[in-house]
């Protein structure tokens, strides 16, 4: 059998070495300034939420900024985003800069992730095609985690031996050097789209999703992904509630993680055929072994079925560069950016909403209430998707 994701290329070897360093580097600045923040005030509160509030300037640039990754040459874009958080994140380093600069430099750093992003994932299909589009997608998807699993591993052991600046301005070195291969191993190409036509504007691009069906569909199943998110944000009460040491959480939160890698390396080997049936039963399983939670799983069960949902959460670049290849060329960049926004959207809101029902209710039956109700979404779209695939053959 013919097997994607071979044979990338120097350019795509390029685009991967850049996530490398940008990935380990956002999570050594968000530790760092998480420490920072809590030696200087001593709050929990306040630590944790310098931290939470890197997740919210997407949700406003990704709508606002995702555009540029069309209306400008998408190396470019990729190239001054690292540049630019690699200046911020030289600010922050200044010693005694106070807390609030510290903290505006963070959001700073992730609001201009999102045109990075948007470029990137227009980009893959660029350098690619549509042959290799999704094997690639996984590729950096297996790349994303890895650095996460190392960020939440070594991230905070480092700050701690060599010091929040020293840290900061490691960081600072990788945003550099991924600018560098950017810059170096990517080839240049002529913007997207002119700058006087309307394509890259956002609106243009929920107007062609809402308009097609199997694009719909596909949105829809990026989105039902935020229900994985519940686990994550209830892990400690339910250790509590199983009566499971404290140590186990840190495991159990990278469960999932270590479930994508393995989910991502099987599809990256794939026909692009069998990827693109792969998106649907994919989807339904990165939710449906929550429901099994309302067991109360002992804590190897437990980590076993966040293991499985995982592997079925690889269904998302597969999901991502169908609709990419799908979309008109002119609005790629644009889209990809706000499909970023419909990932953190739901991530978040599962999690706020898993953190309240699991309030007056236990952690286990919400976690098992969360895998219910998103299978049963995710189940409908998927149904739709394979009709839609029935239609086209």
């Amino acid at each position: 059998m013919t097997r994607a994701g071979r044979g990338f290329g120097a350019e795509f070897r390029s685009i991967a070495g850049a996530e490398v360093l940008s990935t380990v580097g956002d999570q050594l600045a968000k530790v760092a300034v998480a420490l920072l923040v809590y030696h200087r005030t001593g709050s929990a509160a306040l630590s944790g939420l310098s931290f939470g509030l890197t997740f919210l300037p997407p949700m406003i640039t990704g709508p606002t900024l995702s555009g540029l990754s069309d209306r400008f040459p998408r190396r470019t874009v990729m190239e001054l985003c690292c540049l630019l958080q690699a200046v911020c994140l030289a600010g922050m380093a200044a010693p005694g800069l106070p807390l609030p600069a510290v903290v505006a430099g963070t959001l700073l750093v992730a609001a201009v992730q999102t045109p990075f992003k948007a470029a990137q994932g227009a980009s893959i299909l660029d350098v690619l095609g549509p042959t290799q589009n999704k094997a690639g997608r996984t590729r950096l998807i297996m790349i994303r985690e890895v650095g996460q699993l190392a960020g939440l591993a070594v991230g905070a052991a480092v700050v701690t031996a060599i010091g929040v600046t020293a840290a900061l301005l490691l960081d600072m070195v990788t945003f550099l050097v991924a600018a560098a291969l950017i810059r170096t191993g990517v080839q240049h190409r002529l913007a997207a789209r002119s700058r006087s036509n309307t394509y890259g504007r956002p609106e243009r691009a929920w107007k062609l999703i809402a308009a097609d069906p199997a694009l719909r569909s596909l949105t829809i199943l990026i989105g039902v992904v935020g229900f994985t998110a519940v686990p994550n944000g209830i892990m400690v009460p339910f250790a509590r509630q199983i009566g499971a040491q404290t140590w186990v959480i840190g495991p159990l939160l990278a469960a999932d993680c270590a479930g994508v890698v393995v989910g991502a390396r099987f599809v990256e080997q794939r026909t692009p055929s069998l990827q693109r049936a792969l998106i649907a039963p994919l989807a339904v399983l990165s939710i449906a072994p929550l429901a099994f939670f309302a067991l109360q799983p002992a804590v190897w069960v437990a980590g076993g079925l966040l293991v499985l949902s995982g592997i079925g959460s690889a269904y998302l670049p597969l999901a991502i560069g169908e609709l990419t290849e799908r979309v008109d060329e002119r609005v790629s960049g644009t889209t990809n950016g706000l499909l970023n926004v419909v990932l953190r959207v739901s991530q978040g809101i599962a999690a706020i909403l898993g953190g309240v029902v699991a309030q007056v209710s236990s952690a286990t039956w919400t976690i098992a209430a969360a895998g219910l109700l998103g299978a049963a979404v995710a189940a409908v779209c998927a149904r739709r998707w394979h009709n839609i695939q029935l239609a086209e053959a």
